[in-house]
């Protein structure tokens, strides 16, 4: 019996994901359109506690390869990076896309997302990340949020310097991961998409971000818990990204302030920047098909400001961070 190689692995990690995976599955095994040779799931069930391997199992999906880590490696890496790692050993497909056990996708996906790859356009595809929220806003604006940070990251691609991508919608060329030396050379971060992102861009590896087949995951289930979130994505470390946003959102009350006070010029420029940011906004919403959210887009600096502010406090009093069920100092 002739065994087929995939053309390409979708990898997931989880833990304590049983209510989320199911779904999950459901919609990467409802794919079209796909490459010849098809596609496998690697899916690492991390630590979970909760039934994650057995609600998976329960789909019956014959690409299915499940694989279980029972206890943290003590490698000195996160177990999220450990999870990676051993998700992109298992792959089979030359190319890997990643998503998050809470993602659900179009039935365009796979073929979309790997298409760049495939054809020779690009190494690597970062893809617009949605996000549903229960009731109120929190979805809608951590939506404009994740767009924000991938339309600069793409600006800043474009001038030659290392932006960031999102492994909830993520895909790569296997051979890169040992070719950047895999997370052992990386080492141990928080962010492992950014950090990995940032290796792809001093390899040589040309990253397109696309505007079409997005991921739709959960958002927070409250602002606290956006605050504990934003306090993992912002420790990855001095980077041109990093001095970008935080000189353009600085920028804001710098000029805000002498504004109101003395008018004038000042009062102008503070304007000027505020327009920028929402033209910026708009712009990355447009791009990815969301213009019902550009509303958001007179609102969105302001409050990423003041969330920044209230990440600050929270850090001066416990700079403590859970991932993937265990707390890390950052």
């Amino acid at each position: 019996m002739t065994t087929i190689t995939p053309a390409v692995t979708v990898l997931i990690t989880a833990h304590n994901a049983a209510a989320d995976i199911g779904p999950c599955l459901r919609s990467i095994a409802a794919q079209r359109g796909l490459p010849e040779g098809g596609f496998e799931i690697v899916l690492v069930d991390d630590r979970s506690t909760d039934g994650t391997a057995q609600a998976a199992r329960a789909l019956g999906l014959e690409n299915l390869n499940l694989i279980r880590v029972d206890a943290p490696s003590g490698s000195g890496l996160t177990t999220r990076q450990d999870a990676l790692a051993l998700g992109v050993a298992a792959a089979r497909g030359d190319v890997v896309l990643t998503i998050d056990a809470d993602g659900i996708v179009g039935p365009d996906w796979v073929a979309e997302m790997s298409r760049p790859i495939r054809e020779g356009r690009a190494d690597a595809v970062a893809g617009p990340v949605f996000f549903r929220a229960a009731r109120g806003w929190l979805g809608q604006w951590q939506t404009v949020d994740v767009s924000y940070y991938l339309a600069l990251c793409r600006l800043l691609d474009g001038a030659g310097l290392a932006g960031g991508v999102l492994f909830g919608n993520f895909a790569f060329r296997r051979e890169l991961f040992d070719a950047v030396g895999g997370f052992s050379r990386i080492g141990f971060t928080l962010t492992e998409d950014l950090a990995f992102s940032r290796a792809l861009h001093a390899h040589g590896a040309r990253i397109l971000y696309g505007r079409r087949a997005p991921v739709e995951v959960a958002a927070c289930a409250s602002w606290s818990v956006l605050v504990e979130r934003a306090k993992r994505v912002s420790s990855g470390g001095f980077s041109a990204l990093a001095v970008v946003l935080g000189v353009w959102m600085a920028l804001l009350p710098v000029l805000a302030v002498p504004g109101a006070v003395l008018g004038g010029v000042f009062a102008w420029l503070a304007i000027a920047r505020y327009g920028l940011g929402v033209l910026f906004c708009a712009f990355a919403l447009t791009r990815v098909g969301r213009p019902s959210l550009l509303p958001l887009a007179l609102l969105y600096e302001p409050l990423a400001f003041l969330i920044g502010l209230r990440v600050m406090v929270s850090l001066s009093r416990n700079s403590r961070v859970e991932w993937g069920g265990k707390n890390y100092a950052r």
